[in-house]
């Protein structure tokens, strides 16, 4: 059997995103080349890191642009004009028997492609609630932005229900999803990591090590850390060490007892700096993907209801899920935090993330949305991407990139 030619377009570039997009993504990639029936895979993303260059800027001139455009803020902010040059290049000179769009803001893509190609979407979060969010924040754009959650929530719908198939990070927004749009052919595929578990150092004696690995140049996680430097941390009364990883990192505020440790480039650093892993979600939507890495590396974890949300399993040895910041200090103080880090989470908890564990599912899920595609397309009187594409098995490059 020929090997099927997958092109992704991506509003994250895998390669250079240090974030839980980009973490997600070279799982997303490392599935689809998983195994006997895996995918020849090449993937259009942005030329440079987030922010970039005029970030802010950026920003403000999309939500302008939002009033008079059908497209919501997010949307216009993604759709720059070289990412659509290099997609229309890319799929008039070359093959694709599907398409993959990663990311709701990327939705737009589907106008810069030929109408008989098969597109899945890959839906990290549902923008439009992380966006509702925000409205606390900024009250004086309350109006505007209100605008904008509606708009992205009518266009996010649309987009899902126009897709062959859609990918669901978070099993709970699945189900949100399929209760709004009847049909719709769905899959939860939780974030998955192709290295290998960290070994554990056994835990020394002296203060408890708490670790928190995040990406603070998303605005939740620096509400997050707010919450826990705030109203957690001046709680407790024991000694802590809390160390601090991530891009952003540096520049968060400090207390007593707290180390910044910035980017890392090898993910064993931030093990060996923590008894448990913190994870103090109250703001954010999807799945936590940081939550997921730690768990994947045989990591205990101290998690808000927020941080598990979307993941099939949540409970077990190694996962200890409080809300309220009094009980996570005098979880804290209480000898069930050296009972926490001294266990090791469960295999089912463990093994969720596993590529070998997901492949399988997720190339018959693709598969399947390609004949569909084409009994439709012979129906319409389009051609069948998957007859016409070439024989030939083209390397793929491995993406490989350091984490956060």
């Amino acid at each position: 059997m020929a090997i099927a030619k997958i092109l992704i377009v991506s509003l994250v570039d895998p390669a250079t995103h240090p974030g839980g997009a980009g973490a997600y993504t070279r799982g997303l990639v490392a599935a689809l080349r998983n195994g006997k029936d895996r995918f020849d895979v090449e993937l259009v993303g942005p030329r440079h890191a987030p922010p970039g260059s005029w970030y802010r800027v950026r920003q403000a001139v999309s939500l302008a642009q939002s009033c008079i455009s059908k497209l919501p803020a997010k949307v216009l902010f993604a759709r720059r004009h070289e990412l659509r040059v290099r997609v229309r290049e890319v799929v008039s000179s070359r093959r694709f028997d599907a398409v993959l769009i990663n990311g709701g803001d990327m939705l737009w893509v589907r106008d810069e492609l030929p109408p008989h190609l098969p597109t899945v979407v890959v839906a990290h979060n549902l923008e439009h609630q992380l966006l509702d969010q925000q409205l606390a924040a900024y009250r004086i754009l309350s109006p505007l932005l209100s605008r904008e959650v509606a708009k992205h929530r009518r266009f996010e719908i649309n987009g899902l229900r126009h897709a062959g198939g859609v990918v669901f990070v978070s099993a709970r927004e699945m189900a949100w999803a399929r209760a709004r749009v009847p049909g719709l052919r769905a899959i939860h595929l939780p974030p998955l990591f192709p290295t290998c578990p960290s070994s554990r150092v056994p835990r020394s004696g002296g203060a408890l090590r708490l670790g928190y690995l995040a990406d603070f140049s998303w605005w939740p996680n620096r509400q997050n850390w707010s919450w826990l430097i705030e109203e957690v941390l001046p709680r407790v009364r024991r000694p802590l060490q809390v160390h601090v990883f991530g891009r952003g990192s540096e520049r968060i505020a400090v207390r007593e007892g707290v180390v910044r440790h910035g980017m890392v480039r090898d993910l064993a650093t931030v093990w060996s700096h923590a008894d448990i892993m913190v994870c103090p979600t109250h703001v954010g939507a999807g799945v936590n993907i940081k939550l997921a890495e730690s768990l994947h590396n045989r990591m205990p974890v101290l998690a808000t209801t927020q941080a598990v949300g979307g993941l099939a399993c949540v409970s077990g040895p190694g996962v200890a899920v409080i809300d309220d910041a009094e009980d996570w200090a005098a979880f804290l103080d209480s000898p069930g935090a050296e009972h926490l880090a001294d266990q090791m989470p469960s295999e089912q908890l463990c093994g969720q993330f596993s590529v070998d564990q997901h492949s399988g599912a997720l190339q018959r899920f693709v598969r399947d949305t390609m004949r569909e595609a084409d009994s439709c397309n012979a129906y319409a009187g389009f051609p069948s991407p998957t007859a016409s594409s070439s024989l030939s098995v083209a390397s793929v490059s491995s993406i490989n990139a350091p984490l956060d």
